[in-house]
């Protein structure tokens, strides 16, 4: 059975747009319609002002191009699904030559994330720490699409530690763009999450200008963090 390319699936989609809107804003407004989705899962202050938000997207897009939204997110869970070892989004956003070369984007290959992940886990100080602390973390300051993370969160798993209860996630990125990039995979893997977007040098988390979003199950874990 010939396996589905969701790559471009997702640029037919993008493309029916394309008389109307550029790649780069229906990208950047699919990010955010689904982030938004995503953060509203779980009960609190700010589900009105991001609902709001949702809304203003969604208005701005006649109804038959509204339909296609969800649709793209599908993809990337059906995507994530039959491979979660991969930076899926980042690959997508090189897929749709959206990447930004004026900028220095350039995100990191996944089998190199990995490569650097596996790394992190030779020796015993790992499984000290987890057994200790009931909980290990990691930090990415310059996370783009989370390739890095990502690769950690299957690494781990690999060498038997469950990470959606015992690993929180950390990634920052000046970027916003990278940072909800991030965000949705983080959300659709079920990272224990925090996700910021700020400068890691001159604002590094916690730091009150910056703009943070956590995942479902960092909200679902959040006692075993702060109690770990």
């Amino acid at each position: 059975m010939k396996k589905r390319d969701y790559k471009k699936e997702f640029s037919t989609l993008i493309d029916k747009f394309a008389y109307r809107y550029s790649r780069w804003q229906v990208w950047n407004d699919f990010l955010s319609l689904s982030a938004l989705s995503l953060a509203n899962v779980m009960p609190g202050p700010e589900n009105g002002e991001r609902e709001e938000q949702y809304l203003s997207i969604m208005d701005s897009y006649q109804k038959e191009d509204q339909e296609a939204f969800p649709k793209m997110l599908g993809l990337v869970v059906l995507a994530l699904e039959e491979n979660p070892e991969q930076d899926f989004l980042g690959s997508l956003y090189h897929y749709l030559d959206l990447q930004q070369e004026q900028k220095g984007q350039f995100f990191t290959p996944y089998h190199i994330c990995e490569c650097m992940s596996e790394l992190q886990f030779t020796g015993d100080e790992k499984a000290e720490k987890l057994e200790e602390k009931g909980c290990i973390s990691v930090n990415d300051p310059a996370c783009g699409a989370g390739a890095m993370l990502i690769a950690f969160a299957n690494v781990a798993k690999r060498h038997g530690i469950n990470y959606q209860k015992h690993v929180l996630f950390v990634a920052q990125d000046i970027d916003r763009t990278a940072a909800m990039m991030c965000y949705i995979q983080m959300s659709l893997l079920g990272c224990p999450a925090i996700v910021v977007i700020g400068d890691s040098l001159a604002k590094p988390f916690p730091h009150p200008d910056n703009e943070v979003w956590c995942t479902l199950f960092y909200h679902l874990n959040q006692w075993r963090f702060t109690t770990g």
